[in-house]
């Protein structure tokens, strides 16, 4: 197995690998190699069954179960009875689970059915977000905490920011999931600065509170720099496409609305990793 680059900043994509059968010593080694620093793994047109992503997935960890009880989700609009709230909608960048205490590790999706229309997914760079941070800012957050909220019952067609300070005094926000951690987090293994804010689920910084216009002033800062140009890879998928991504080095988006046509990836998430 080799690892190579996808373009200058995000990603790599594993070649020489057989995919149908355990990997060895080496090839867990540059498995866990590319994890961590690639932030996004790319591996393309080999036919998987169900194990073979089931077990490349747990070469890393342990699965996380859904909520109706199996590791597997499918993010599908042609599969009835589906139980996903991903929906058709354009997703805005965000870390899967960074309005829960326990924020998944990381993400894999196969692309059992794709069209030429399916909207791609965008990866962006948190650990060079933020070593491309003005010094005085690196100190300014360092020791802030960012609260990440998600409202189960937001159906809108446009998916928004979600953010407290919407919400009219009185509301009930009994359904809303939301807990906070730190701006500024350490990546396992690699020991390196990321930021964790993200569009979709950061409300505001704890310490300025939800209505503060300094504390919106500086998220976007933050954002502005997650979210340039140059620190983005956009993967677009093709029939048998697997993409596995870490959760803390990497946001994710998904670009577009999705059409008419077919697209069916199978998701699993890594809830926690075993090295």
């Amino acid at each position: 197995m080799k690892a190579v680059p996808l373009n200058g900043n995000i990603g790599v994509e594993l070649q020489d690998l057989d995919m149908s059968k355990p990997f060895d010593t080496e090839e867990v080694a540059v498995l866990r190699h590319a994890f961590d620093n690639g932030g996004v793994l790319l591996v393309r047109g080999q036919k998987l069954a169900d194990e073979d992503q089931d077990r490349f997935v747990t070469t890393l960890g342990d699965l996380h179960t859904f909520r109706w009880g199996t590791t597997v989700e499918y993010l599908s609009n042609v599969l009835k009875d589906n139980p996903s709230l991903a929906g058709s909608r354009r997703l805005l960048f965000h870390n899967d689970g960074a309005y829960r205490e326990d924020v998944a590790a990381g993400t894999c999706l196969y692309a059992q059915d794709v069209s030429p229309t399916s909207p791609p997914t965008a990866f962006a760079n948190t650990v060079r977000a933020h070593e491309n941070l003005p010094e005085d800012i690196k100190a300014k957050i360092e020791n802030l905490h960012a609260y990440n909220m998600f409202d189960p019952n937001d159906k809108d067609a446009e998916q928004k920011r979600m953010r407290l300070s919407d919400y009219p005094e009185g509301s009930d926000l009994s359904d809303i999931q939301a807990t906070e951690h730190p701006i500024v987090i350490t990546i396992p293994h690699t020991g390196k600065k990321a930021l964790f804010v993200n569009e979709f689920n950061t409300s505001h910084i704890v310490e300025y509170g939800p209505n503060s216009e300094e504390g919106e002033e500086l998220l976007q800062t933050l954002f502005a720099a997650l979210y340039d140009e140059s620190n983005i890879y956009t993967h677009h998928y093709e029939v048998d496409d697997l993409v596995l991504f870490n959760n803390r080095t990497v946001q994710h988006a998904r670009t577009g609305q999705i059409d008419h046509n077919p697209r069916t990836l199978r998701r699993l998430v890594l809830k926690s990793l075993n090295w």
